[in-house]
């Protein structure tokens, strides 16, 4: 037996191949696309399937249109609401209080699309104004609850030191430590002074509860004033001064001072301060005050206290 001689073929291989020769070239065409076809859907189908068993293989091209979608809805956003409520109409700062200037935190220039030239108040205008003024800063110190505000490298670009200690600015005042922090911070920088007078600016959202409470905690341990003075002299300098009650209420009790009975200018300052927060006295003005304090205090003495006293402070809630 040659075992080299090819297989003879059986008899359905002959029938099957005589079929193929007796079977038409359309039909063959037709079954060749068929299994073309199948074969592609096949490896379609192990492609998907595929993907399903190892999800983190698949690449990430439909999560960049949703990351742009988020950039465009924060475009979209108005600007507006970027800047802290109230602080527009703030004053910019208020006389210095020995080397302090208490002020309303500066807002860098990524603002600008939001806050018109002649309401902005950047690291640029604070050393501007501060300069025509025949002041040089040494030390700003930071009492706000987020770094949003500006960048720090501005700051060191003019040599001037930036000290950070976040405070909440609602429904607290600040603790003892950031209390502690904050005199120590003041107290080694004026000893640190030998020849040139530099100032220290002291910031929170819009500068007057937070930074009154800090820069009062400072008089109050270096001065022999009672604390009904340290209020008075903050407030004198910065208008209105502290209007949070829970504020004044806590220098009280912290250095065990009986609290006087509510002058009818304090008294005025905290309803005024209420019905800013309903906008009663945004919409009738200081005229509306005998309106609004009926029967508590009398219309002449209302508007007497009222003389001269802006809206726009009271709105704030720094």
């Amino acid at each position: 037996m040659d075992l080299n001689a090819l297989p003879q073929p059986e008899d359905d291989d002959e029938i099957f191949g005589q079929q193929l020769e007796d079977e038409p070239q359309e039909r063959i065409d037709e079954r060749a696309d068929y299994v073309m076809s199948a074969a592609r859907r096949e490896r379609e189908e192990r492609i998907q399937r595929l993907k399903r068993q190892c999800p983190d293989d698949r690449p990430a091209y439909p999560s960049q249109p949703r990351m742009r979608d988020e950039i465009f809805q924060k475009k979209r956003q108005k600007p507006s609401s970027r800047v802290p409520p109230g602080w527009l109409d703030c004053p910019a700062f208020g006389q210095e209080i020995g080397c302090i200037i208490p002020s309303k935190v500066p807002l860098d220039e990524t603002f600008n699309d939001c806050v018109l030239p002649g309401k902005r108040y950047s690291f640029r205008q604070v050393l501007h104004q501060q300069r025509v003024l025949g002041r040089k800063l040494g030390m700003v110190i930071d009492l706000t609850n987020t770094s949003r505000y500006y960048s720090l490298s501005d700051w060191k670009k003019e040599g001037i030191k930036h000290v950070k200690i976040q405070c909440r600015g609602r429904g607290s005042v600040p603790d003892n430590e950031s209390v502690n922090l904050f005199v120590y911070e003041v107290s080694q920088f004026l000893a640190r002074q030998k020849h040139a007078k530099k100032y220290i600016l002291v910031h929170c959202t819009h500068g007057h509860n937070r930074t009154g409470f800090m820069i009062i905690h400072y008089l109050m341990r270096t001065l022999p004033i009672s604390v009904s003075q340290a209020i008075k002299i903050f407030s004198d300098a910065r208008p209105p001064g502290i209007y949070k009650p829970d504020y004044i209420d806590a220098l009280y009790a912290f250095y065990h001072e009986k609290k006087p009975e509510m002058s009818q200018v304090v008294l005025v300052m905290e309803l005024v301060h209420e019905k800013l927060l309903s906008n009663d006295l945004a919409i009738l003005g200081m005229q509306g005050l005998p309106q609004l304090f009926k029967g508590m205090i009398p219309s002449q003495r209302l508007l007497e206290l009222g003389k001269g006293w802006s809206l726009k402070p009271y709105a704030c809630r720094g």
